[in-house]
């Protein structure tokens, strides 16, 4: 079970982060374009504030390379620190993935451990090498976790994300134990809630029960158009119903192929979702998203 103190309890509004960084499931060009507008963090800082003025506290980050400096910018606004509580994705896959083919596990450990303090840095080496070694594949994992978590010390964390590409992973291999661990660790070290993120929930449902995790926090995509929802959409409705975690709706938009009128009256008319994951790029797009997320969240 999760500790007493981050039992699940979450925003109803979460602030995403796919447009800080150029995510874009349905249009590339769409992606470059909000990659440009936000590579100027003041801008990330102007979209978080206008998040925050409706009443918006949450914010989703995964743990990109720029995410040090937003933190940083973050960490230095009084504001911004003491109001905002941060769920994190852990880790960026995509950056492991080039790290890893230039430098090796070790070097790519302690860059990214750059950070910490010498001794701080020598304990994880020390225990990183340890576990490559001994082949202690959920040590590393671990260790990789606390290292992600790095560029938020200091800061409000609610929520650690398992990335979906790994919980998707150890669904399509059935490494139950990956879940579990993962679970345990975040709970028992972090005091944190442990949370996954999927694109096929009925099974990762399976995993869980196999784990004797009953009631967890878990992301995934629910749309009407049944837009990465895997294996579709009846399924994950079903699903929904079926069983007791806690669902936070991303891509309920479809990549912006669907008016947020029309989005949210879909999402919330499924009766156990109370929670959703929106991204930003201009208080425009906010007053519409907004306005009508109050009317059902209200």
């Amino acid at each position: 079970m999760i500790p007493e103190a981050a039992m699940i309890n979450i925003d109803q509004i979460i602030l995403g982060d796919n447009q800080f960084f150029g995510v874009n499931h349905s249009s590339q060009d769409r992606g470059r374009q909000t990659y440009e507008q936000f590579k100027d963090i003041s801008e990330i800082k102007k979209i978080i504030y206008t998040a925050m003025d409706y009443g918006v506290k949450g914010i989703f980050f995964s743990t990109h390379p720029s995410v040090y400096q937003i933190m940083d910018v973050i960490r230095a606004d009084s504001v911004l620190k003491k109001e905002l509580s941060f769920y994190v994705n852990v880790p960026y896959i995509i950056k492991y993935v080039q790290m890893f083919n230039e430098m090796g596990m070790i070097r790519t450990v302690k860059t990214v451990l750059s950070g910490k303090s010498p001794i701080e840095n020598s304990l994880y080496m020390l225990n990183t090498g340890f576990d490559v070694l001994t082949n202690n594949y959920l040590g590393v994992a671990n260790r990789i976790i606390d290292v992600e978590l790095n560029p938020f010390h200091d800061l409000r964390v609610k929520a650690i994300f398992l990335h979906n590409s790994l919980v998707d992973l150890a669904i399509g291999y059935k490494l139950t134990k990956v879940l579990k661990n993962f679970y345990d660790y975040v709970a028992k070290k972090y005091h944190v809630i442990p949370a996954f993120g999927t694109i096929n929930y009925p099974l990762l449902c399976g995993e869980l029960n196999k784990a004797n995790i009953d009631e967890a926090l878990v992301m995934t995509s629910v749309n009407k158009k049944g837009f990465i929802m895997n294996p579709n959409r009846i399924e994950v409705e079903k699903a929904i119903e079926d069983n007791k975690h806690t669902i936070l709706a991303m891509g309920t938009l479809a990549s912006g192929s669907i008016r947020p009128q029309e989005a949210y009256e879909y999402l919330f008319s499924i009766k156990k979702i109370k929670h959703v994951v929106v991204g930003l790029s201009s208080k425009k797009h906010a007053d519409e998203t907004f306005g009508i997320l109050r009317k059902y969240l209200s």
